[in-house]
């Protein structure tokens, strides 16, 4: 008998590809944020210019805007959501 390797599926594929290369895709809409690689440490904490990005003209991605938050706050946020069932 010869083991078999299972894939992930298409989903799980896309969503571990988009985590290597810093994007995180909003559930509902067409758009996601693009992290950097690296933060900028400037006074104790790492402060980090993350794109909010869409599909415009063409399928093309389209910055929206752009975002400067703290590694720090984000975290502090994160954990401070209670998640409901």
């Amino acid at each position: 008998m010869t083991n078999i390797t299972k894939f992930p599926n298409h989903q799980q594929r896309r969503d571990l590809r988009n985590l290597k290369n810093g994007i995180v895709e909003c559930q509902v809409s067409g758009r996601w944020l693009k992290f950097p690689e690296k933060a900028s440490e400037v006074g104790g904490k790492a402060f980090m210019m993350i794109d909010v990005m869409t599909l415009g003209s063409e399928e093309q991605p389209r910055k929206v805007c752009e975002l400067v938050l703290t590694k720090e706050d984000l975290i502090a946020m994160l954990d401070k959501i209670d998640v409901i069932s």
